[in-house]
């Protein structure tokens, strides 16, 4: 079968893991990526072979390229995603799909149009602890879900948010701690736990200087199937820790942290339980966000989803994560976001 050929729109942090996740993938090649930066764009295109652009709809215009990689910071994404969409490419975008559920479904509206497929990057939902846990939890083993949590106390630095003018506003970040850095396990709670019925929250910035957005936050949330959970997250903390999600039922409880199963109880045994035991401990495929949002990443998780992506367009079927998949998260934090505001619980 006859490789996808890929572009990439945006070329800064994330845009060189999608090239180097990309090279890794069989079935896949970069042909081309576009940045307005020119030298970064070279630069990129130079180390895999790849054509480079300064203008992205000259790289749509392209027959040779079935997918694009969508790089670019997240309150940039609906029109060139609309675009992309117009050239009748698939679309995988890096998460948020956009800063808000509004945009969001400009961008689901336009590819349903166009009949492309479209993916939001999660790539914490292609670990292998993930799916073990995701496992357990249809297979009943945890018994009913009591309680979910997610936590994730970060370190970003004041350089992190400066080398960016896009960094840390809401025009273009759309949010903080949450939207920005804990939105990947906000989706794995909601992987996990269901749908969010009522949230109750409360954020502030409490370590950096000139932010229009949070880098400290807390919610209380109810899930619609009577769980309840906490979700705390921040980008204020040195030096950075593990993320975590903790999962717990009236028949067994596990905790993920980067990926990694790093407890596993249960009141029924099975033969799988003693393998997964053993491998606790082990270093994370993915990589951590803990302290830098680059140093610590792998592209073990994006190399996974590109290469579940290009599958879903060969075979024409849906990626595992698509558009609407992508939007829960944002669509929580949203409500985490008014609910802060108003000093009320909000229903999602």
């Amino acid at each position: 079968m006859a490789k996808v050929g890929f572009g990439i729109i945006g070329c800064g942090n994330i845009g060189p893991v999608h090239a180097a996740a990309i090279s890794q993938v069989r079935s896949a090649k970069l042909l081309a990526v576009s940045d307005i930066d020119p030298q970064r764009a070279q630069g990129l295109a130079s180390q895999y072979g790849a054509q480079a652009y300064t203008d992205y709809r000259t790289l749509l215009a392209r027959k040779d390229i079935e997918a694009i990689s969508l790089c670019v910071p997240s309150g940039l994404r609906v029109e060139i995603a609309e675009a992309v969409a117009a050239s009748g490419k698939h679309l995988l975008s890096e998460k948020p799909l956009e800063i808000s559920t509004q945009r969001i479904d400009r961008i689901i509206h336009a590819t349903d149009k166009a009949g492309v497929l479209l993916g939001c990057v999660f790539q914490s939902r292609f670990a292998e602890g993930t799916q073990q846990i995701l496992k357990a939890i249809q297979q009943g083993r945890f018994g009913r879900l009591v309680l979910g949590d997610a936590y994730i106390k970060w370190y970003r630095s004041p350089q992190y948010y400066s080398s960016g003018i896009w960094r840390g506003t809401k025009k273009f970040d759309g949010g903080g701690a949450l939207m920005n850095q804990g939105i990947h396990y906000i989706d794995l709670l909601l992987y996990f736990m269901g749908p969010a019925k009522r949230v109750t929250a409360q954020t502030a910035c409490v370590g950096h200087k000139g932010l229009e957005v949070e880098d400290l936050a807390t919610a209380m949330i109810e899930f619609k199937n009577g769980a309840m959970g906490v979700i705390e997250g921040s980008t204020a903390i040195w030096p950075g820790h593990p993320a975590r999600v903790e999962i717990h039922g009236t028949e067994g409880s596990a905790a993920l942290q980067d990926g990694e199963i790093v407890s596993w109880q249960f009141s029924k045994r099975k033969p799988i339980d003693a393998k997964i035991e053993a491998a606790i401990g082990g270093e994370s495929a993915l990589g951590s966000g803990a302290g830098d949002p680059l140093s610590g990443l792998k592209t073990e998780g994006h190399r996974r989803q590109i290469e579940d992506f290009v599958r879903a367009i060969q075979r024409s079927t849906p990626p595992r994560v698509d558009g609407r998949e992508g939007r829960h998260a944002v669509a929580l934090i949203e409500c985490i976001y008014k609910s802060a505001a108003s000093g009320k619980p909000v229903n999602v």
